[in-house]
């Protein structure tokens, strides 16, 4: 096992414990052994490197074993923006009883950067805009707490010409999607990508799944469809 390795705890997009090691490798939890220590892959195990790096880690955080086995190179930048933003949610989470609206995002990022500025790279503003507005968002209250709460009916079901835009709903899955994204879905439908994600779910859902078609003449790409699904089906 190499020397001096340095660890710093941080959390994946599902919001599950993240290991980084030397400030430029990522690992996600993978499992528990016997004995109650835990063992983390390569982030990149799955991926097209199909790195087998792990570290085995006690219940104090000190490393029992690494297998520096790294295939590809470190990515300082993409493990300074892993932990730009678990610091982010942390933060908000420490204020959440403060009003969401309060909370400056540039002055965040500000307070963050400068904090992190010492350690890592830090990652420009604009790159997590996004991600600071996403988490405080989940701090506004929600009258739905569970999947079959979500009304047939709503005004936040309507676009801002009035047209309907949700389109569909059953037990297991909502789909809104307004007449303008119909007809670009239905006219651009020989390029359609689809994306699921976890990390703008709402708690009583799995994923979103989200619909984007190429529109040749404007060069561009363009969100046709959004999806709750309630569970993997």
């Amino acid at each position: 096992m190499e020397e001096n390795i340095t660890i710093y705890i941080s959390e994946s997009n599902k919001g599950e414990e993240q290991i980084i090691i030397n400030k430029q490798y990522k690992f996600n939890f993978s499992h528990s052994r016997k004995d109650n220590s835990r063992v983390y892959k390569c982030t990149e195990y799955k991926k097209n490197n199909k790195c087998k790096s792990f570290i085995i880690l006690n219940n104090e955080k000190e490393i029992l074993k690494y297998e520096s086995l790294h295939n590809h190179p470190g990515n300082e930048y993409s493990v300074s923006l892993s932990v730009m933003k678990h610091k982010i949610k942390d933060e908000i989470e420490i204020n959440k009883h403060s009003n969401p609206f309060d909370i400056k995002r540039k002055r965040l990022y500000n307070e963050i950067s400068k904090e992190m500025g010492f350690i890592y790279p830090c990652p420009e503003y604009i790159s997590v805009k996004t991600l600071i507005l996403r988490s405080i968002n989940k701090k506004l209250p929600s009258n739905v707490t569970t999947f079959n709460e979500i009304p047939n009916e709503s005004e936040y079901y309507k676009t801002e010409r009035n047209e309907d835009f949700m389109i569909f709903k059953n037990s297991d899955l909502v789909i809104f999607q307004s007449p303008f994204q119909a007809k670009l879905f239905k006219k651009y439908s020989n390029d359609i990508f689809v994306d699921g994600t976890f990390y703008i779910t709402p708690k009583f859902s799995q994923q979103v799944f989200i619909t984007r078609t190429y529109v040749k003449e404007l060069n561009s790409f363009y969100t046709t469809s959004y999806a709750i699904l309630r569970n993997k089906k």
